[in-house]
């Protein structure tokens, strides 16, 4: 009981998002989105990390709460180099720019679909040489994305369907 309640009272205890790793393939439940992730400037942590939150756009508000909160997280070494690409599969819905990321984003806040049994590609999260993060949806890198992080991954990926939001706001877990 006294574990239960720690767990409960620590935050955010269930996520229902599943990193796919490279030479996986997905298990055709929900939805998969695939994302890239790159620093161009100088970050001074060890590691860079991107997480995307479930959102309401009825709401027009992160989906989650203290005790669900489905949410990607991505990381890559904090040393310039190449976009590195990651999947996740999801429960269907929209994904944002979540605001427990430790850099802002440059743009306005986007909602990006996750359509139930479709594979989308997001774009590229780079953080820039000014110190923020930007969007990079080059459709050309769908093809990039697809082989550097799923060959197995069969089907088509599409360019994720993206619409302007308020930027979300984090929430608060309090014993």
């Amino acid at each position: 009981m006294l574990l239960a309640l720690s767990l409960v009272l620590s935050g955010c205890v269930s996520n229902a998002v599943r990193l796919i790793p490279a030479g996986m393939a997905a298990s055709n439940a929900g939805a998969v989105v695939i994302y890239g992730v790159g620093v161009e400037g100088n970050w001074k942590h060890e590691r860079f990390g991107i997480e995307l939150a479930a959102y309401d756009l009825g709401k027009q508000a992160l989906a989650g709460n203290c005790f669900r909160f489905d949410r990607t997280r991505a990381t890559v070494p904090a040393a310039s180099g190449p976009i590195q690409y990651f999947a996740f599969e999801v429960p269907p819905g929209n994904y944002v720019y979540s605001p427990f990321n430790s850099a802002p984003l440059a743009q306005d806040a986007w909602a990006f679909a996750a359509p139930e049994a479709r594979t989308v590609y997001i774009g590229d999260f780079v953080y820039a040489r000014n110190d923020d993060v930007v969007i990079r949806r080059d459709p050309g890198n769908l093809q990039r994305a697809h082989a550097a992080s799923l060959p197995d991954l069969k089907g088509e990926i599409v360019l994720a369907t993206a619409v302007p939001v308020r930027p979300p706001a984090p929430f608060l877990c309090t014993p």
